[in-house]
């Protein structure tokens, strides 16, 4: 294979670097808010900026990842570079009027949404209505990020992956900024939130803008919107947009429902904590594996196109199931540590803990349902990915509505892991009969192997944090800070000895990648 598995290695690691740059910022992004924000501020927040998330994933990342990378690196492999140019200019034109459309639409649509609240029934969206201006303030946040999105498309068709995986860090800068300075000046204080929400998204889109400058050599839309390519980006992007916004509406429905219930804090600490591992590691190598994707299928060669595919998932298996196991052993010490502060009391902890340990379950499942899509959108198929997140959508809400009567906030992160579980499976059975089952005996054996040491390293690690607990108690940071660092630290030890001894491929390649990388 050309693309080697090294190399693969290699990208992963660069962008799981900056990632995980990005989402260290984020934590202490959600440390500040969660702490220092009062509860009725931090939920309308809370649920405010899900708005233009949702729209953010379905219309920028979903569209980034599912129809330019794929369009853009098919380009760069068979076009000259003034053609590969316009065809950027012109994908750029429609998607800004797209963006502009949207937000203008969303900011003047918002106060229907109590209205829309109460006529289904479920929700009580009188409780709602006092934010509504909230939610106008922060929707526009939606056009910056989306281009912002759109941007990283021809940076991961040129193989540049640092400039994206870290751009996150200026929205939670500006968002921590705004919190420690701007907060008392609101007699709301998430206003203060929104004009962060404001200079993160600005700063994000013009990093990114300036990069796409650099190494694609376009920055302008030339409004060539009857180009080929944009028909062809259009005729994929309808079916992403509907699978995308079938994971995007289970999300927005869990958020309404925790909002009558409360619980928008409790949900969203505990996603947090899942959305590390599944950022750095999931997504990192769904992010590196599609360029190969792409240009397996652009070359019409299957077999490399299923190898790479089985490669991605045996290696984010290696990296989501030492953090799934060690996730749900520590999800209290672990909110405890980062979150039971001011504002944020011990009974947060308690309920985002139970959440994480639900979430926690279905961490592999969230991870290959991101790598396992790819695989698809290579192909240009995205009708397939549309029916099964549409499934796992009536699934997710059907689940919703029968588990939050006797779970409460703990049946809707059961509902997501099912849902996502699902979803999976569904990609898993229709990739194997069109083009090639995804799994063989060595990735059997390695994934046995691989829980095996997780297992092994999770009870590793419950067993010294309860010792580490009784010895030191849990009332100072620094004796929480130990009680999660230290079996973290020996868990990864553990984790990494066992795969050594157990002779897991994973292990080598991913040690390999980090001894060289190539120029970002």
């Amino acid at each position: 294979m050309s693309e080697s598995r090294r190399q693969l290695s290699r990208f992963t690691a660069i962008f799981a670097a900056g990632t995980l740059f990005s989402r260290a910022f984020g934590l202490v992004r959600d440390i500040v808010v969660l702490g220092m924000l009062p509860s009725a501020a931090r939920e309308a927040f809370l649920l405010a900026f899900k708005f233009p998330n949702m729209l953010r994933d379905m219309f920028g990342e979903g569209a980034t990842n599912a129809v330019f990378v794929p369009l853009f690196s098919a380009s760069r492999e068979k076009d000259s570079e003034a053609d590969y140019k316009r065809l950027v200019s012109a994908t750029l034109s429609a998607m800004l009027l797209l963006f502009l459309f949207l937000t203008v639409a969303g900011v003047l649509l918002m106060p229907l949404l109590p209205l829309a609240l109460e006529a289904m029934g479920r929700f009580t969206g009188a409780v709602l209505a006092p934010d509504v201006r909230l939610l106008q303030w922060i929707f526009p946040y939606f056009f910056f990020i989306g281009l912002a999105a759109f941007a990283t498309a021809p940076l991961f068709a040129a193989k540049r992956y640092a400039i994206p995986a870290w751009s996150p860090v200026l929205l939670n800068i500006a968002l921590i900024a705004s919190c420690l300075l701007l907060r008392d000046r609101f007699d709301n204080p998430a206003y203060a939130l929104a004009a962060g929400v404001w200079l993160g998204g600005a700063a994000q889109f013009l990093l990114l803008f300036a990069s796409m400058k650099k190494h694609s050599g376009v920055v302008l839309p030339n409004f060539q919107l009857r180009h080929p390519g944009v028909r062809r980006a259009s005729l994929l992007l309808l079916p992403v947009v509907l699978g995308q916004s079938a994971g995007e509406v289970n999300k927005l429905v869990d958020s309404l429902f925790a909002y009558n219930l409360g619980e928008v804090s409790t949900l969203y600490a505990a996603n947090r904590i899942v959305q590390l591992p599944l950022s750095v590691f999931g997504i990192g190598v769904a992010v590196a594996i599609l360029p190969a994707l792409s240009r397996a299928a652009a070359r019409q060669e299957p077999d490399r196109l299923r190898e790479t595919l089985i490669d991605g998932l045996r290696r984010a298996a290696f990296l989501i199931l030492p953090a799934m196991a060690g996730m749900i052993v520590l999800a209290g010490p672990i909110l405890r540590l980062l979150f039971e502060r001011g504002a944020w009391s011990q009974e947060n902890t308690d309920h985002a803990a139970a959440a994480l340990v639900y979430y926690g379950a279905g961490l592999l499942s969230f991870a290959w349902v991101k790598v396992a899509a790819q695989g698809f959108f290579a192909v240009h198929d995205t009708k397939t990915p549309v029916i099964a997140a549409s499934l796992s959508m009536l699934l997710n809400i059907a689940l919703n509505l029968a588990l939050v009567g006797p779970m409460g906030y703990r049946g809707l992160a059961l509902a997501t892991t099912l849902a996502f579980t699902a979803n999976f499976l569904g990609l898993f059975v229709f990739f194997g009969r069109r083009h090639g089952k995804l799994w063989d005996a060595p990735m059997l054996l390695a994934l046995g192997k691989m829980a095996l040491a997780s297992v092994i390293m999770a009870a590793l690690v419950h067993g010294l944090n309860l010792k580490l607990e009784a010895a030191m108690g849990i009332e100072t940071l620094l004796a929480r800070a130990c009680a999660v660092l230290a079996p973290v630290a020996l868990g990864a030890a553990c984790y990494a000895a066992t795969c050594k001894l157990l002779k897991v491929p994973e292990l080598n390649h991913m040690l390999g990648s980090l001894k060289k990388a190539p120029p970002q």
